[in-house]
């Protein structure tokens, strides 16, 4: 009888063990988990407080369009070949660098302030400047190497991701990278920005309704995202869970009781 109890102590004890090992408050893993249909309307509109701005060293496509096709062969000469007064890119796209200076070097025009600009502000500049050399001009700037960086606790294989617009979110980065995984901390994201060739960093929580209003949640060219380990599920260096090791400590201290009641 003494021995049964025992065998149902260890056991209770060891199953107590895994369940406050591997217990997770769902708050710490359910995105958003205080958003409700409520609080939609204190958003903040995205449309009128995201801007991404061009960067020095960026890598810009400028086409132009416009009336006369004879002007557009060499207005576009640094990415492409104009056929019909519509933009047709051959080959590889060369694009403009954004140099050291903030300008870029257009063909005919010189050169043009670029960074600290939106892409539609350089579009407008452009469109007035393409004016005297050709008619009806259309300019079109995208960016070549916008492109964001996701980096850490991630299921899947983190690295450099393109990106095929400019309103990409911090969620739709790390869902690219696989998610973060159960050993992620989703309450304190790390993000690295170069703003005025200076890096700042930010601390985002994902678990919050806030992070709708926050100034990370769109991403910009050249972002760093970094998703941080929870410490309480460190992995020591031999790969086993700290948990395993909280349960064998457990289990050896037990075996040691029982055996001195013998």
């Amino acid at each position: 009888m003494f021995l049964s109890i025992k065998r149902l102590f260890f056991f209770s004890f060891v199953a107590g063990i895994f369940s406050f090992s591997s217990c997770v408050s769902s708050k710490k893993v359910i995105y958003l988990n205080d958003l409700t249909d409520s609080t939609a309307a204190a958003f903040k509109n995205p449309q009128t407080s995201f801007a991404n701005l061009i960067q020095k060293n960026d890598q810009l496509s400028i086409t132009v369009g416009g009336s006369n096709t004879a002007d557009l062969l060499i207005l576009n000469s640094g990415n492409g070949i104009i056929q019909g007064g519509a933009p047709v890119m051959t080959g590889s796209v060369i694009g403009y660098l954004v140099e050291s200076d903030g300008t870029i070097k257009i063909p005919y025009i010189g050169k043009v302030q670029a960074a600290g600009l939106t892409r539609i502000e350089l579009e407008s500049i452009l469109t007035e400047q393409f004016k005297v050399y050709t008619k009806n001009p259309v300019v079109n700037v995208r960016f070549l190497n916008y492109s964001v960086s996701v980096l850490g606790e991630v299921n899947g294989r983190g690295g450099h991701f393109s990106m095929t617009n400019e309103r990409m979110t911090i969620l739709e980065a790390i869902s690219m990278a696989g998610d973060i995984s159960e050993l992620g901390r989703r309450d304190n994201i790390m993000v690295i920005r170069e703003v005025n060739g200076e890096r700042k960093v930010a601390r985002v929580n994902l678990l919050s309704k806030d992070i709708f209003n926050s100034p990370y949640f769109y991403l910009k060219t050249n972002d760093v995202v970094y998703v941080e380990p929870v410490k309480a599920k460190f992995i020591n260096r031999s790969g086993i869970p700290q948990y395993l090791t909280i349960v064998a400590v457990g289990l050896s201290l037990l075996l040691t009781i029982i055996n001195l009641r013998k």
